[in-house]
């Protein structure tokens, strides 16, 4: 360190000295270990040494006697002077059960060279038990800053005096352990262990004073909005195999399909999602929010939760923000290979229902197989245009023309059984960290086939059986630098596919009496493609700058799914469908994120963000829907009937069912900046307030039918304010006030005839839909037993002034078969969540936890004029919404063999799926 800076650092820590003029502190030990079990007596005060050797008494000045007493027996005295400026430092070390002591006064800022001690320490990982390299170590308001090593170790050779200690790394937070006393020749030692998701502390070995945990207990203690976390140690404990799997354990948290998140009885188009700090595109071309089964938990370093709106947040998180992060670089050099297999004991080996597919379906991967015919790409503009058939050569196709096509398709209809094999997956993981640059990298792949049948289940009163076979594939691969100060740049790339195979059947009567068999095969490929930059760097301990830039793509690519219908046994081929649908989403974004933290005074912290964000998504929709025509009576199995010889006679004719609005274009772009400020009085309250200005602009595009195009612009500004009030270091009380908004999504604006791609459900969409507004009240209760059992209890109100809903439509025929969305006229959401966790069992041999939590929610939905009259309802609760919720997890770990054992439980009520 430069002379200069040496002597500035020192007479900064000698001025913040000064505020602690007219103190005795003692350091007592004993065989070079602190000693707890002593008192110490000054002119009649009695203190007890804490456990970690300290004790302090403020002095007036003049003459002093001090007595040392061990469980009430005298074992030493001694006697100092000091001034009623001066301090006095009184190291003491037991000897043979005596107190020999060297005393040490001096007036604060007023020595030629201050004294110095060391502040050291290692910071622990509770993921993998190692040390957290590269993590910032600073004590604020000085310049003294360090990073620790490979181990995690860290080391500050600093003047005498008391300090607060920072914590910060890019992966774990950024903590805070305060009244950090370091006296001269004295080495304190500050051990500390720090969570991804908040589920370890930081404890101090030796220090003085209160200290801040640092785990995911502290992520939520810490935080300004209400907040839950998970951790990567999590996923492995609990046997989560993706996002989804593992948002089902959070309070009030409910997942529909095994895809999508149901946030305090809210669906997704009231909760937004983002992937290291990014928003996502989606993969259904019928909803706005991602499918979270897409995300295995190997790639993911853990998720937050957080329930309550603050600016920096997008303006639609109603119900929650689902923030989740993928692994950063490792500590040290790993290699780890993981081979798995399993079966279940209703499907594993039993006979299931399939068809026949491609060569490479094991991989998710379609060989082919399953393309729309050359020719007949070629005749119907990929089936956006119709077959017509004349005698004229040059204005349409002749019957043997007509005929070829029809020929084209294979005939692979039939219902075939097939053995359900084991579940297998296999992954790597792989990284190192160059200690020397702190350039590092981690990559990851994972192979999973797992298959899933549903036997002799009943959908409405139809009997019904599914088996659907998941292949996922995924690669990850972070590479990147972190410098001595903690800064660093990270590029992160992701691909995850998740392919389903399935084929159902379903067989009852309709409502006037006919027996209807409905076969359907399926093949759908989703893909997830990522690129993102991020930059995260320290301008001196009080500002910090971070920058993001990313590129996703999603697809969602179907070919050839065929449905057909028999009725009272005979073969319908006018019920036949062959459809190709392929949506493609870009998305790009990037944001700047900027934070002041700074000290006022000894009592006052504050912290002011301020950031700006842009958003561009494009989706591109292509689908050609093909039939049959009949004109002549046929019977037998569908492959038998739509043979060659049906289609040259005219029996069978295809034809194009694709109609104008079956494909589109959407474009969605948004422009936001927020601001928000929070100060801390004296760590006892904490006030945040702040705003978020969002520009946004949707637009949907026709090219066959360009008169149904549609656009909506919107600029909202959305306030948020806190409090939040820690009367004790054990209790805290959290009140939060926010408006949000709820944009329709680009299909359910647009005046088509569409189809829902997983139900055939008919959409009429809505071009006269209006944002909804809400406003959110949030009230948190948190009391922590320890460092990691707790409990809380949240209270939440919302009130959505025209919330959107699917309905029945308007109309008459085929129209009430199908649904529309209409803005209902208010609904009114109120709720009530428990959380707890509290360690059950604490042996030699065994340890042991119980945790849980549940909700109970309770929503109307206000319905006026028409709606009421369709739905022969005045109100109703949310779609999507289950009243009760509720989740227990006991968990018991065996340390002579590493093994652990966890029971989980996972309850919700029923929901409404639609309304009809």
């Amino acid at each position: 360190m430069k002379p200069l800076r040496t002597l500035a650092a020192a007479i900064t820590a000698a001025s913040a000295s000064l505020a602690y003029a007219g103190e005795a502190v003692f350091y007592v030990t004993a065989d070079g270990q602190p000693a707890s079990n002593l008192a110490i007596s000054i002119d009649g005060q009695k203190k007890l040494v804490g456990k970690n050797g300290f004790v302090s008494f403020d002095l007036d000045g003049g003459n002093y006697f001090v007595e040392l007493t061990e469980f009430g027996e005298w074992v030493g005295e001694l006697e100092f002077n000091a001034k009623k400026n001066e301090n006095a430092e009184i190291q003491v070390e037991m000897i043979a059960g005596e107190a020999v002591s060297e005393i040490n006064v001096y007036a604060p800022g007023q020595e030629q060279t201050p004294a110095v001690g060391k502040i050291s320490g290692t910071l622990e990982s509770d993921e993998t038990g190692g040390g957290v390299s590269g993590a910032r170590i600073s004590l604020e308001g000085t310049e003294f800053a360090t990073i620790t090593d490979n181990n995690g170790y860290y080391e500050l050779e600093v003047p005498r005096g008391e300090y607060t200690l920072s914590i910060s790394d890019p992966n774990y937070g950024k903590r805070d352990v305060k009244n950090i006393r370091v006296m001269a020749n004295v080495a304190t030692a500050v051990n500390m262990s720090m969570s991804l998701s908040g589920d370890g502390v930081i404890e101090e070995v030796v220090a003085v004073g209160s200290y801040i945990p640092s785990t995911a207990t502290a992520q939520e203690r810490d935080s300004s909005a209400v907040l839950d976390a998970i951790g990567s140690e999590q996923f492995a404990r609990f046997g989560d195999s993706s996002a989804a799997s593992a948002l089902k354990r959070v309070a009030g948290v409910s997942v529909v399909g095994g895809q999508y998140a149901v946030v305090r009885g809210l669906q997704g188009r009231y909760i937004s999602s983002t992937l290291n700090g990014s928003l996502m595109p989606s993969t259904d071309p019928m909803r706005r929010d991602v499918p979270l089964d897409l995300f295995p938990s190997s790639i993911l370093g853990g998720i937050e939760i957080q329930k309550s709106y603050t600016p920096d947040l997008p303006g639609d998180t109603t119900g929650g923000a689902i923030r989740m992060t993928t692994k950063a670089l490792p500590d040290e050099y790993t290699s780890k290979l993981k081979v798995s297999t399993g079966l279940n004991t209703r499907t594993t080996g039993s006979k299931v229902a399939g068809y026949e597919g491609g060569g490479n379906d094991y991989l998710g991967i379609d060989d082919g197989s399953r393309d729309m015919p050359s020719s007949v790409d070629s005749a119907t503009n990929g089936g956006q245009e119709a077959i017509n058939i004349c005698s004229d050569p040059t204005a349409c196709l002749s019957q043997s023309q007509a005929a070829e096509l029809g020929k084209a398709f294979d005939r692979n209809y039939s219902l075939k059984e097939k053995t359900a094999g084991p579940d297998v997956g296999i992954s790597y993981g792989f990284g190192d960290r160059l200690e020397e640059s702190g350039v590092g990298y981690y990559g990851s792949i994972q192979y999973k086939d797992e298959t899933r049948a549903r036997h002799d289940a009943t959908k409405g009163n139809h009997d019904y059986e599914r088996t659907k076979r998941n292949v996922d594939l995924s690669g990850y691969f972070v590479f990147g630098q972190e410098d001595d100060q903690g800064n660093q740049w990270l590029s992160k790339s992701v691909l995850l596919r998740k392919t389903d195979d399935t084929a159902k059947v379903s067989v009852g009567e309709d409502n006037e009496g006919t027996e209807i068999e409905e076969y359907t095969f399926q093949w759908v490929e989703r893909q997830f493609l990522s690129q993102q930059f991020s930059a995260a760097m320290f301008l001196g301990d009080e500002h910090k700058l971070e920058a993001r830039a990313g590129i996703s793509q999603t697809k969602r690519d179907e070919p050839d799914r065929r449905s057909y219908q028999y009725r009272n046994g005979t073969v319908f081929p006018a019920t036949l469908e062959r459809r190709y649908s392929e949506l493609t989403e870009t998305s790009v974004d990037a944001g700047l994120d900027y934070t002041f933290d700074y000290m006022v005074s000894d009592r006052l912290n504050l912290k002011i963000k301020t950031g700006v964000m842009t958003s561009n998504k494009e989706r591109d929709v292509e689908l050609a829907r093909f039939g049959i025509r009949q004109s002549g009576n046929v019977s037998g199995d569908l492959d038998d009937v739509l043979v060659p010889e049906n289609f040259d006679n005219g029996t069978f004719t295809l034809q194009v069912n694709t109609t104008g609005t079956d494909s589109y274009e959407a474009k969605e772009s948004m422009l936001a900046s927020y601001l928000s400020a929070e100060l801390d009085i004296d760590g006892e309250y904490v006030f945040l307030a702040g705003a978020r200005l969002e520009d946004a602009n949707q637009e949907l595009i026709y090219p066959s039918a360009p008169e149904n195009d549609n656009e909506l612009d919107s600029s909202e500004l959305l306030p948020a304010m806190s409090v939040t009030w820690k009367p004790v270091e054990e209790w805290q009380f959290r009140f939060g006030y926010s408006n949000t908004l709820s944009r329709p999504g680009l299909t359910e604006r647009s005046s088509s005839q569409q189809y829902d791609p997983e139900t055939d459900d008919e959409i009429f969409g809505n071009p006269d839909l209006e944002i909804s507004r809400i406003t959110n009240l949030d009230l948190r209760a948190e009391y922590y037993m320890s460092e990691d059992e707790s409990i809380s209890l949240a209270l939440f109100n919302k009130n959505i002034d025209k919330p959107i809903e699917k309905t029945v439509p308007d109309g008459s025929g085929s129209a009430l078969d199908g649904f529309t969305y209409q803005n209902a006229d208010s609904a009114t959401i109120n709720g009530v969540e428990l959380d707890f966790r509290k360690n059950v069992i604490d042996t030699n041999s065994f340890s042991g936890f119980l945790s849980g939590n549940i909700a109970w929610v309770d929503s109307e939905v206000s319905l006026t004029g028409r709606a009421a009259e369709l739905e022969l309802n005045s109100s109703r609760a949310l779609q999507g919404q289950s009243n009760l919720l509720g989740n227990l997890q006991f968990g018991l770990d065996h340390f002579e063999s590493g093994q652990s054992f966890t029971l989980l439980a996972n309850y919700f009520d029923e929901r409404i799926d639609k309304v009809t």
